[in-house]
């Protein structure tokens, strides 16, 4: 069984075992996307906030603590969403859980996000041109995906030892991957830098910046990791303003 979207991680053994990778100090969500992530997204003082896959919330919690208005989460598994709920409680948020992919975004926000979601999604045009849509003016939306280094070919991620290379092949012929993570199955979807680009612009999005994922030393307790983390770009983002 592959897992596609949100389901892999209302398997219970793969939602333990990511669980514990994202609790160490060097894992990359927390010593390079994050650090990232929070740079490009700067002040969030009064903003209203939506968050398309927002995972167990505790980003949310983070962004309401540092002066956000508002936070409304969506996530699609039932395992991640019932975290947030419980993390957000007493606090100005509602979570929503639903398929981003289908979602119907009824209000307007200043700030959009997304960390590390869209690539596993067939097709981001009709929910880019949602999440235009329901920017207040001069609002954003600003996102994290794996690198295209990185998705167009999984088979460096199989490998049990330390990677002396990273194997990049393929890499023009866009779509479904599949990525054997934390021992299962997981689908996800290779796009290039240039399709990524190009989508923005269709959907009437105006680049303010983009990132790939330089790590910064002070982020790592361990050296060697982070010469290692040096080596590839493991993320992408980019920040854009509604029109």
């Amino acid at each position: 069984m592959n897992y596609t979207g949100y389901s892999a991680y209302d398997d219970e053994t793969f939602f333990e075992k990511y669980q514990q990778r994202r609790g160490k100090k060097d894992a990359p969500n927390e010593a390079i996307e994050q650090p990232i992530f929070d740079n490009l997204l700067g002040d969030v003082s009064g903003k209203t906030i939506l968050d398309l896959g927002c995972g167990d919330g505790a980003y949310g919690v983070e962004l309401l603590e540092r002066g956000a208005s508002f936070y409304y989460g969506v996530e699609g598994s039932q395992n991640m969403a019932g975290l947030a709920e419980k993390n957000l409680t007493h606090h100005n948020a509602e979570i929503k859980i639903a398929d981003i992919k289908d979602i119907e975004i009824h209000k307007k926000y200043d700030i959009v996000i997304s960390r590390l979601v869209l690539h596993y999604l067939e097709d981001l045009k009709i929910l880019f041109q949602k999440i235009n849509s329901c920017l207040n003016h001069q609002g954003i939306f600003l996102f994290s995906v794996e690198h295209p280094v990185i998705t167009s070919n999984y088979e460096s991620y199989h490998k049990n030892d330390k990677r002396s290379n990273w194997i990049v092949d393929n890499y023009f012929d866009s779509g479904e991957r599949t990525n054997n993570w934390h021992g299962k199955p997981v689908v996800k979807y290779h796009r290039t830098f240039e399709e990524y680009w190009k989508i923005i612009k269709n959907t009437q999005f105006e680049v303010e910046e983009m990132r790939e994922s330089k790590p910064i030393p002070s982020n790592f307790e361990s050296k060697e990791e982070y010469l290692r983390r040096k080596r590839i770009p493991l993320f992408l983002f980019f920040k854009v303003k509604g029109k």
